[in-house]
């Protein structure tokens, strides 16, 4: 069975994230690029939302019943399945967790060109999985 406690604990702290995405994005490309502390709150913050994204969506699966997701790519389309998101969102959200693994495992080939362009106009992508999430789930 599905938690909600765990799911709304796990929305808000992304949204959490989110405000600290959001209180950054005032800053011009070239002064985020010259400025080590932005990039690093940005990327943490960027991770963590997505982390957020990939541990609701296992939880639902879990809870669900609906077997082991062979990937990180499988856990969206398993919700996608299932009627929790749609099409588009899938197309959207799973671009953003393989950035998730880039940021994890390989930190030095982050290209914060890409890290601006995500932060400034992808964001909406994440609010739309947890809106999606809690009308699913919001009796």
């Amino acid at each position: 069975m599905v938690k909600t406690s765990v799911l709304y604990k796990k929305i808000s702290h992304i949204r959490h994230n989110l405000d600290r995405l959001v209180a950054k994005s005032t800053m011009s490309e070239k002064d985020f690029l010259k400025n080590e502390d932005a990039q690093e709150s940005v990327l943490l913050n960027l991770q963590q939302a997505i982390q957020g994204c990939i541990d609701i969506g296992s939880h639902i699966i879990s809870g669900e019943g609906w077997g082991a997701p062979g990937s990180i790519s499988d856990i969206f389309y398993r919700l996608e399945e299932h009627g929790i998101i749609k099409p588009d969102l899938v197309e959207t959200i799973i671009p953003m967790a393989g950035f998730r693994n880039l940021i994890v495992h390989q930190y030095q080939d982050v290209d914060f060109k890409i890290v601006y362009q995500l932060y400034q106009n992808r964001l909406h992508d994440i609010e739309a999985f947890l809106d999606a999430v809690e009308s699913h789930f919001t009796p």
